[in-house]
């Protein structure tokens, strides 16, 4: 941590009545560029009983702070539990922001098991979708495409060295990018899964990682939930939470087509996914999510297996997993 940040961030804690940090620890953060560090106050001047606060570093030029405090802002006001912004110095790129506890749903999952969390999740995710605001702008089918494109481009042709089939396949990614477009739009997350999901002190439900925020499909939280690329669930547990989700929502959603809308709705998101992880590795040179792309692999495969229109995208996962396995192992074991 920089200095100039920690004199910045003791200055705001000292107006606050807090007496200066006694920890400093750095948080994990996923594919951003972004810096996080938990400050433990001491003894508080005036009984405030703050006991910890996060520093977010955020590069001003590589991150959109500007949308981050106000999409913080919408969120908030329709009882969505993002931090507080506490303080702010937006060009340096620093803010002080209250903490939700290091608790993520990933670690309720294993301790305590989804049945502990995911009625008081799929509340928040409605919540989320109920947000119409100037502030979220379209997803829209060109964008879609472009995230396509980054499993083709990172995964298959850069990470695998491998021609990409694009004319073989072409209309599978297009009936992916028409389903998005089949379901009623509403303020999507865009990452809505375990990493990102917090079990706050007080049981409630923190969300975090939520400026890319867009209007977009229905299914897309939910399929980023349910078709976690960090955890499986069983299908007796997707089923089970989808209805209970179905029973929740206001949304005019064709509830005969939305198990099939949900899971091509999560092949898009996880070809992405791997793509995004095999980018960090080569251009961010960053390989923490090496150990994720097999899984991924896994679910998506399963999941085009269950529809005709995705077989050829089927045929295909099955011809590069073999080698994909061989590839990243080798890049993990790599010095």
């Amino acid at each position: 941590m920089e200095e100039d940040l920690r004199q910045w961030t003791r200055a705001r804690m000292a107006e606050m009545g807090c007496n200066d940090p006694l920890r400093w620890e750095p948080l994990p953060v996923e594919a951003s560029h972004r810096h996080f560090f938990r400050v433990a106050p001491g003894a508080p001047k005036d009984g405030s009983g703050i006991t910890s606060l996060v520093v977010m570093q955020s590069p001003p030029d590589l991150e959109n702070n500007d949308q981050f405090l106000l999409l913080a802002s919408v969120f908030a006001a329709h009882g969505v539990g993002v931090p507080r912004v506490i303080a702010q110095e937006p060009e340096a790129g620093w803010f002080l922001l209250s903490d939700l506890g290091s608790t993520h749903l990933a670690d309720v999952y294993r301790t305590r098991g989804s049945n502990a969390v995911l009625p008081r999740v799929l509340e928040t995710l409605t919540r989320i979708q109920q947000i119409n605001d100037p502030a979220v702008p379209a997803y829209t089918p060109r964008r879609f495409r472009e995230e396509l494109e980054i499993f083709s481009r990172w995964f298959v042709e850069n990470l695998l060295d491998l021609p990409f089939p694009e004319s073989r396949l072409a209309g599978c990614f297009e009936k992916l990018v028409e389903n998005t477009q089949s379901q009623p739009q509403c303020c999507v997350h865009r990452d809505f899964h375990c990493r990102n999901l917090m079990l706050t002190s007080n049981g409630d439900i923190g969300v975090v990682d939520f400026q890319d925020a867009l209007m977009g499909p229905a299914a897309y939280d939910l399929a980023s939930l349910l078709r976690d690329c960090y955890h499986r669930f069983t299908e007796v547990d997707v089923t089970r939470w989808r209805e209970t989700y179905l029973t929740l929502t206001t949304l005019p959603i064709d509830r005969d087509r939305f198990a099939e809308q949900l899971d091509l709705t999560a092949v898009q998101r996880q070809l992405k996914a791997v793509g995004i992880f095999a980018r960090l590795h080569l251009r961010d040179q960053k390989s923490s999510h090496l150990v994720h792309i097999i899984p991924v692999l896994s679910q998506l495969r399963d999941l085009c297996d269950a529809y005709s229109e995705m077989q050829e995208l089927a045929t295909f996962l099955d011809h590069i997993s073999p080698g994909a396995a061989r590839r990243v192992e080798a890049l993990r074991c790599a010095p």
